[in-house]
């Protein structure tokens, strides 16, 4: 063999190896799983620039029961037997370090701070894993509702990344549509809110730490709201979408957060109002306490936008009610079904498995001699005198708790997170509403238990935790 030809022959194979490590340092760079957390901040904590509404006992119960009745209709609106279509190649470029965003508790919800556009503009987003679009308000407005001071409605004009979502774009063709030629949106839902704008791309920005810092998360899909009607929001400015659909935040992060998201809801009567933290990919905490089931998928494999969960059977202190199997089946076409919801307050049983349960709690607490107490207007059926002073949930420990029975876990609700009680008024509610044909397990019973949401495994994982404990250092 000549020099020549060895020499040609180092070239190439030097060639071929630089090659081969620039694809491996593209994959890596492109590819790394990757984490970050916002963080979640009860509307009573000192760092909230909201406070709660001065509402007696009485009014605090009902409007629980008003808001969660109107989001139990938007998911009987919302059933059907869609799936999500697979979007591939619209996640965003994500930075590998950690970065942190803020969630705070506004009117029974959760909310997070975002900030939008280049300059930054904050914007604080209801977190809802049973949304699937972003959105938040823009200008110029057509009807919007009002906004406070300190977060004021988006001005995409003055962003120097802000555009329009192009039509031919697959996440426009798959789940929005084309008029005028730009990409349109239009989402409603129950109490006759609905919110109107146009499909957009942006940078958004998360702060990464307590000290000021911001990761920025370039491309991210959103709507640009300007038709809005019916909210009733003034320190919300728009809707921060995690379910399963592919316009989703963590439908768009995709595996550069391994498509997982966490959080842990704190106790909300607990006399300390701390933060929490909205965890995704790599920042999430792994418990050896969690248990494991499954999302309900559709018969041919596909995946439902909403977070659906196999319930089998109900257990109240103990004592297994044996309900007809597929009970809380979901059915072809879109009806029944159990779904776990962040912007649910309260949670919901099918009607029918409403009357066996409550029937349990009556018999329970006529052994103790407790009274109905009936007539009272707030907005739950089963309500019962207090016969002993009663200071805080913790001291419910002695009543009945509830435990539901997921295909491979059980999940057991503490006593204090299955009652309201007003001390004036001397009485106590489960805190069970009845639907028609829809379960829903709600924000109330969902407390101090981190939840894990796997859309890659398609599996939801939880397990008890002290969530006042879950805090960005």
């Amino acid at each position: 063999m000549t020099v020549a030809r060895l020499i040609c022959l180092e070239i190439l194979f030097l060639h071929l190896l630089i090659l081969l490590l620039l694809v491996y340092n593209n994959n890596f760079l492109n590819h790394k799983p990757s984490g970050f957390s916002l963080k979640l901040i009860p509307r009573g904590s000192p760092d909230s620039p909201f406070r709660p509404e001065k509402l007696t006992e009485r009014q605090r119960i009902q409007r629980i029961a008003e808001v969660s009745r109107t989001r139990a209709y938007t998911h009987l609106r919302n059933s059907s037997p869609s799936s999500t279509p697979k979007i591939t190649n619209i996640s965003p470029t994500l930075d590998t370090e950690n970065f942190h965003l803020q969630i705070l508790k506004k009117d029974f919800f959760y909310t997070v701070q975002v900030f939008i556009g280049t300059p930054r503009a904050p914007q604080t987003l209801l977190m809802d894993t049973g949304s699937g679009l972003i959105w938040t308000q823009c200008k110029p407005c057509k009807n919007c509702f009002s906004q406070t001071k300190n977060i004021p409605i988006f001005t995409p004009n003055v962003s120097t990344s802000y555009k329009r979502l192009p039509c031919n774009h697959q996440l426009c063709l798959e789940s929005h549509q084309c008029v005028d030629g730009k990409c349109v949106y239009s989402q409603g839902y129950a109490g006759g809110s609905v919110t109107n704008g146009v499909v957009s791309q942006e940078t958004f920005s998360f702060p990464s730490n307590n000290n000021g810092g911001f990761r920025a998360v370039e491309n991210v899909v959103f709507g640009c709201s300007n038709d809005n009607k019916n909210y009733m929001f003034n320190s919300i400015s728009g809707i921060l979408g995690l379910s399963y659909s592919p316009d989703s935040l963590v439908s768009q992060l995709g595996n550069s957060v391994k498509k997982r998201f966490s959080y842990c809801l704190p106790y909300s009567y607990s006399p300390m109002m701390v933060n929490t933290v909205l965890r995704f990919g790599n920042d999430i905490k792994k418990s050896p306490l969690a248990k494991t089931t499954s999302f309900v998928q559709k018969s041919n494999g596909t995946q439902l936008h909403h977070y659906y969960l196999n319930l089998v059977d109900i257990s109240v202190q103990g004592r297994r009610l044996g309900l007809p199997p597929g009970t809380f089946a979901l059915s072809q076409n879109g009806k029944g079904g159990c779904v776990i919801d962040s912007g649910s307050v309260l949670s919901f049983l099918d009607d029918k498995a409403y009357n066996v349960v409550m029937a349990e709690f009556e018999s329970y607490f006529r052994r103790l001699g407790l009274e109905r107490a009936r007539n009272l207007t707030v907005g739950f059926e089963y309500c019962y005198r207090l016969e002993k002073k009663i200071n805080d949930h913790d001291d419910f420990g002695g009543y009945a708790d509830l435990t539901f029975h997921f295909e491979g876990a059980d999940f057991l609700v503490e006593p204090k997170y299955m009652y309201f009680y007003n001390r004036r008024g001397k009485y106590f509610c489960v805190a069970l509403m009845a639907f028609p044909g829809k379960t829903i397990i709600g924000a109330w019973q969902q407390q101090n238990t981190r939840f894990v949401y796997d859309l890659n495994l398609h599996q939801l994982q939880f397990a008890p935790e002290d969530c006042a404990k879950d805090q960005i250092p």
